[in-house]
């Protein structure tokens, strides 16, 4: 009997154990997933916030202006376009200054960089006198404002703007002579031209106050390829004469593929290599063995390599000490042929220093032609 309770009584304890055993198992289990089920709703939490902060805390750069207005319009705030040159120094301090001046709490901005060629449109659209330059919209794409400059001004009205999505008072010196609440409307016009023709769709009547008003070659370009879209030859023809006759130095320096698309509408056997087109022998000019205070004449020598008249509209000096010595006023190079530009250095000061001269003329290659002059003054 001794031996069958002895018995009896190892087999209840073992089966205790395992029984705890099991339980020590299941209480685990219950942990593990209770921890996991914690781990994955934490995981999904922080995806949906990051998402939430791409979308609305994000400044972007040089993203297509289609990206940023499809994200504003899905989080229904205004954004920014801030077009800079990278260039230049008054650009980088607006990017310096943005972190600090900036709300991005639920604005999305996009800085571009107007050298990148994806970006070139909106100094086509917008012809600013100085960057950087925001643009603030509304979620549907509407131009509201345009605020220049990199000041603590520009920042304040751009919360402004964004704020109360209208237009502020904060000046905006243009190219068309226009108040800034007149420019913008017709600005929005031209856009939304372009936008519909990227689809397909041209409506005429859209560009009609602007063609009329801002009388600037974009308005002209759209109208045209709106025009040869619909087929109809005589209203582009007509619209490529009136582009033609904007035609200065710095419209053909920005619009150069325009004017090129106008040139072929009314000339089917149009020629790139026809037009005048000019070339020097360096862009870099050196002179030296100078002295304080006395004259130094040099030459640049102006060829014209295309097949019509170069005609030099005017020379520009960045400074007193560095003056035309002849060709003062608007002169003519004839096809293959070359002009001696004389000029007359004088500095008062001893010394390394530099100075530009600008060409400006009708040449398809370099309409606005930069020439360097470094001087070694003893």
């Amino acid at each position: 009997k001794g031996l069958a309770l002895l018995r009896l009584f190892l087999i209840i304890h073992h089966q205790q154990r395992k029984m705890n055993r099991t339980n020590i198992h299941l209480n685990m289990r219950k942990k593990l997933r209770k921890s996991f089920f914690c781990l994955l709703s934490t995981i999904i939490i922080c995806l949906w916030l990051f998402s939430c902060d791409e979308h609305i805390c994000k400044i972007y750069s040089n993203r297509s202006f289609e990206d940023i207005r499809s994200i504003a319009y899905n989080t229904k705030e205004a954004f920014c376009i801030v077009l800079v040159d990278s260039t230049q120094e008054l650009s980088r301090e607006y990017c310096l200054k943005n972190k600090k001046n900036i709300d991005v709490n639920k604005t999305i901005y996009n800085i571009v960089d107007i050298n990148i060629s994806s970006n070139e449109w909106y100094m086509k659209w917008l012809c600013p006198l100085s960057l950087p330059l925001t643009c603030v919209f509304s979620e549907e794409g509407t131009l509201i404002d345009l605020i220049p400059g990199a000041t603590k001004e520009t920042f304040l009205y751009t919360a402004k703007a964004i704020s109360d999505k209208k237009i502020t008072n904060y000046h905006y010196p243009n190219r068309f002579k226009l108040s800034k609440c007149t420019a913008i409307s017709l600005l929005n016009q031209v856009l939304e031209c372009k936008m519909d023709l990227d689809q397909g769709i041209y409506v005429p009547t859209v560009l009609s106050n602007p063609i009329d008003s801002l009388k600037y070659p974009y308005s002209f370009y759209w109208g045209i390829v709106g025009e040869l879209m619909e087929n109809d030859t005589v209203e582009s023809k007509i619209l490529a004469r009136s582009m033609l006759e904007l035609e200065t130095p710095y419209y053909l320096q920005l619009f150069k593929n325009e004017f090129i698309t106008a040139k072929k509408v009314l000339n089917p056997d149009f020629e790139i290599n026809d037009e005048p087109s000019i070339r020097i022998d360096n862009d870099i000019v050196s002179l030296s063995d100078c002295k304080v205070g006395e004259n130094v004449s040099f030459v640049i020598p102006i060829y014209n390599d295309g097949k019509y008249p170069l005609k030099i509209s005017k020379i520009f000096t960045s400074c007193s000490c560095l003056s035309l010595i002849d060709h003062t006023k608007e002169f003519v190079v004839s096809p293959k042929d070359s002009v001696m530009v004389r000029f007359n250095f004088r500095s008062e000061e001893s010394g390394e220093v530099t100075r530009d001269v600008f060409i400006t003329s009708n040449s398809i290659n370099r309409p606005i032609l930069y020439v360097k002059i470094l001087a070694d003054i003893s």
